[in-house]
């Protein structure tokens, strides 16, 4: 499932009440005559983080994969290149 944060824009320690601005925020800027997969994106990640008994189930329950897509969008806005560290360098030769 794609991040439904990342959908709405919102940080994940945002009140009930910013979730839902930034909902309808979204509603209004994509309505679904426009553009029904957004308006559904939307939707979809609106229902799993409403209130706080949903964004609690969402955390601990959602294990769904990500599509490539989603790997995509998440690394592509906060992908920065750099050197890998001697720690990772030793993991992936396998040394211990």
């Amino acid at each position: 499932m794609i991040d439904p944060y990342r959908v709405l824009d919102v940080d994940p320690a945002a009140t009930d009440d910013a979730i839902r601005a930034a909902y309808l925020a979204a509603i209004r800027a994509s309505p679904p005559e426009r553009d029904r997969e957004r308006f559904e994106q939307v939707r979809s990640a609106y229902e799993a983080i409403a209130d706080s008994r949903r964004r609690v189930a969402h955390h601990l329950f959602d294990g769904s994969p990500a599509t490539i897509d989603d790997l995509v969008r998440a690394v592509s806005a906060d992908f920065a290149p750099s050197a890998p560290g001697e720690r990772n360098l030793l993991r992936v030769l396998g040394a211990k």
